[in-house]
């Protein structure tokens, strides 16, 4: 007697391999991508926070109401998940009464690395004639002709 084999449902071995492979492969481009999006966050979030840190000493050098000598000053402020560093320098420009004013923000942990740097202008305030001396009047500065 002869019986005929039918052949039983399923995957072959080779089969299920493939669709391993096909899976690992697409598995791993998926994490590659969520890697990159994690690091690139922290990377945004880092810039935002030093950004930040930058903005502040610009804008202290503002509120000083003085005039900025030139030279340069460094310092250390915590803000968000870590500590920075910034060097805030001031420079003269080809107007007399304006300076430069530029400051670079790193990691208080690695100051070479810097993370942002700004630059700003600050110009000298000066007194309306007959207006309260107290008070000081921003007015634009005319270039020497």
């Amino acid at each position: 007697m002869r019986t005929e084999r039918h052949p039983q449902p399923g995957f072959t071995l080779i089969e299920v391999l493939v669709a391993l492979v096909i899976v690992a492969l697409g598995l791993m481009a998926a994490f590659g991508q969520v890697n990159q999006t994690l690091t690139t966050a922290s990377r945004l979030r880092d810039k935002t926070f030093a950004d930040w840190v930058a903005l502040n000493q610009l804008t202290a050098q503002r509120l000083l109401g003085e005039f900025p000598a030139i030279g340069s000053s460094s310092g250390e402020t915590e803000m968000g998940p870590a500590k920075w560093r910034y060097t805030v320098k001031v420079e003269k420009t080809d107007f007399e009464d304006l300076r430069q004013i530029n400051v670079s923000v790193a990691f208080a942990d690695d100051p070479e690395q810097i993370v942002t740097s700004i630059t700003g202008f600050l110009g000298k305030a000066t007194a309306k004639r007959g207006s309260d001396s107290n008070r000081a009047d921003w007015t634009p500065i005319e270039p020497d002709r």
